[in-house]
């Protein structure tokens, strides 16, 4: 039960802090405002290393060091999806990868898995090409999702993915480590790419506050993700961490007035029951 709790928070956590980064994305570069929302989580941190010490060990560090890169890439492509494309169509498509991959993975691991589960992983693809193939043309009125911003959304899935599963094998007494290792090599990966691209660091007053959120909320659900993995299995974690694609919908409804036509709202639908059913025993 906590580790489902914990989860939710993750999502509900998740869904808030992409909504800040993709509406500050669509007025900044989506590198610098990840580079930068990570500053926020690095100094978040390396406070929790501070108030909560606890063993360092290599190995910790190591799996943090992949989890930075692989979530890394996933929160910059998350960030440039959702500036290129509909938020209620971005969302879920990540979501049900960054769900349904670890859980497969913990599977194939020895990890015993209901019908259910079983189920909501085949759930979670299925919803990933009906809501893919029917956002090609937008109606009248309404914001088009371009190719990149398909591409961009299936690699921040992959991203988020690898992130989970490298958390996972981190020990489960490693406190703030491999949080903190992850979140120096995202933040000093997109300082890099920030300087390369847009030769500055900074993001334009006019979304500081956005991606400020953006980098706590980010910082908040990846503790509650880490400690959810720690108490229960990574299946369990990863697929209900992954329902956030509901509070980035409802935001994108009530701040941008998005709208979604009858087969992308099924596949919508489809792919928040996927990961609803693959937490299920």
């Amino acid at each position: 039960m906590l580790t489902a709790l914990l989860s939710l928070a993750t999502s509900t956590l998740f869904g808030v802090g992409d909504f800040l980064g993709g509406f500050a994305s669509k007025r900044e570069s989506s590198v610098n405002v990840t580079a930068n929302a990570h500053v926020v989580g690095f100094v978040l941190f390396t406070l929790g290393l501070l108030l909560f010490p606890a063993p360092f060990a290599w190995h910790d560090v190591r799996m943090g060091l992949i989890s930075g890169v692989s979530g890394g890439v996933g929160v910059g492509a998350l960030y440039a999806a959702l500036a290129r494309g509909r938020m209620s169509i971005v969302a879920p498509i990540t979501a049900a990868l960054s769900g349904s991959l670890p859980a497969a993975y913990d599977f194939l691991r020895g990890t015993q898995v209901g019908p259910f589960a079983i189920a909501g992983l085949a759930l979670a693809l299925v919803a990933t090409i009906i809501v893919s193939a029917s956002s090609g043309e937008a109606e009248e009125g309404e914001k088009e999702m371009p190719p990149s911003a398909l591409g961009l959304s299936l690699l921040a899935g992959f991203g988020f993915s690898g992130g989970f599963i490298a958390f996972s094998l981190a020990s489960p007494a490693s406190g703030m480590w491999p949080l903190a290792s992850a979140r120096v090599t995202s933040m000093l990966l997109f300082a890099v790419l920030a300087l390369i691209t847009t030769r500055r660091l900074s993001v334009d007053r006019t979304v500081r506050l956005q991606t400020l959120g953006a980098g706590v909320t980010d910082a908040a659900a990846n503790i509650t993700m880490i400690t959810a993995i720690r108490i229960g299995p990574l299946a369990i974690a990863s697929v209900l961490g992954s329902l956030y694609p509901v509070v980035t919908i409802l935001l994108a409804r009530i701040v941008l007035g998005e709208r979604l036509r009858p087969l992308q709202w099924f596949g919508v639908l489809l792919a928040l029951v996927a990961v609803i059913l693959a937490a299920l025993p």
